[in-house]
């Protein structure tokens, strides 16, 4: 690969790459994006420097799911680090919708979106809804089928299902407090 094959590629796939840290970069990580995207291009570049490079679909897709990959570690590193911006136990029933929007004036933002999060996850249906829960309470996925009896591609699966139909719940959800106000 010559640098002008790697400045092609870059030229031609960046909205794709900008687009799945959108879509998988959490908003309070922005602060990571261009993190994500060197770290997106090295691995492609270091991946085929001796091979001929990617073009087309292939390169959009391979780095999609690399800039994906990315935005998932760095969640994963920041939780391990324990700097996120708030932690969820696994008991979600003490939250109702309702109650979300009366107690929302005496909450900080930390706490709104805490609770913007978990009344979101209340909405998924079952079994999303638990095996979601149980991973945003720190949960291992291992854990999370034995504690629900599934296999853990069932649990893998779950979470990823989840998370799509979170995205769009708390994509309305953000979008009719838009227009509320």
């Amino acid at each position: 690969m010559t640098e002008n094959d790697l400045v092609r590629a870059i030229e031609n796939s960046k909205i794709t790459v900008l687009r799945s840290i959108q879509k998988n970069l959490p908003a309070d990580l922005s602060s990571f994006v261009e993190d994500v995207v060197q770290e997106t291009y090295l691995k492609y570049y270091l991946a085929f420097k001796d091979k001929p490079c990617l073009e087309g679909d292939s390169l959009h897709r391979w780095l999609y799911v690399v800039a994906r990959n990315q935005c998932r570690n760095v969640w994963r590193a920041r939780k391990k680090e324990g700097s996120l911006p708030f932690h969820f136990s696994d008991d979600f029933s003490d939250i109702e919708a309702a109650n979300f929007l009366e107690e929302e004036e005496t909450l900080s933002g930390k706490e709104k979106t805490e609770k913007w999060v978990r009344v979101s996850v209340d909405e998924l249906p079952e079994p999303y809804r638990q095996t979601t829960a149980y991973r945003l309470a720190g949960y291992k996925l291992e854990m999370i089928a034995e504690k629900l009896g599934v296999s853990l591609g069932t649990v893998k699966s779950r979470l990823a299902r989840g998370r799509e139909m979170l995205a769009k719940i708390m994509n309305k959800n953000q979008k009719e407090q838009e227009q509320d106000l």
